[in-house]
């Protein structure tokens, strides 16, 4: 499958449509967001020519898979994960999500509903901590602070706007691998 073109056009706003086609497969359209992953997929039905286009049903996208009745109960999670895991505090997570107030964030904990932008970077950092707890890195403790990629430490990071999570992660592959290097290993002699 060769790729025909690529563009906006048919697509809808802050999307982005691929059109590929070959001889064997007919004709297919791919609509993603900018931030990845597939949102729609469109395929040339065969009997009824090139131009005669189904929709398939769209992939899910899991940051925005959530009900959104449950928005507040959601976020109350979602910022308790992300402090268990990053070891941070009300007024750390306040400064990561926003910034914000601490009150803000002891609001969102009740069941306010956040913006949509501060909703969006709060589901960045759920995917960022569900990453780093997957990888088995652990509370970075005091390791927070201390730089890690280019004298920024993995705070800096976590503030960053826009969030890079492929340095957050690289930075957590470091401070893991600096904490193994830092343990001293004592071996059994196999000949006594």
């Amino acid at each position: 499958m060769e790729l025909m073109r690529s563009g906006f056009a048919g697509a809808p706003r802050g999307f982005l449509a691929l059109v590929a086609g070959g001889a064997e497969l007919g004709r297919a359209t791919v609509v993603t967001r900018p931030s990845g992953g597939v949102v729609m997929c469109f395929f040339s039905d065969p009997s009824g020519g090139a131009d005669r286009l189904r929709v398939l049903p769209s992939l899910p996208r899991p940051d925005l898979a959530r009900d959104p009745a449950r928005t507040g109960l959601g976020v109350t999670a979602d910022l308790d994960l992300i402090a268990r895991v990053f070891g941070l505090n009300t007024a750390q997570i306040a400064e990561i999500c926003g910034p914000v107030t601490r009150p803000t964030v002891y609001a969102w904990r009740d069941g306010a509903a956040p913006r949509p932008a501060k909703l969006a970077r709060i589901h960045m950092l759920r995917r960022a901590a569900l990453d780093w707890e997957r990888s088995g890195f652990g509370v970075p403790g005091t390791a927070m602070t201390a730089p890690v990629i280019y004298e920024k430490s993995l705070f800096d990071l976590l503030r960053a706007d826009p969030l890079d999570l492929a340095a957050i992660q690289f930075a957590g592959g470091r401070l893991a691998m600096e904490r193994e290097m830092a343990a001293r290993r004592t071996f059994a002699d196999p000949f006594r």
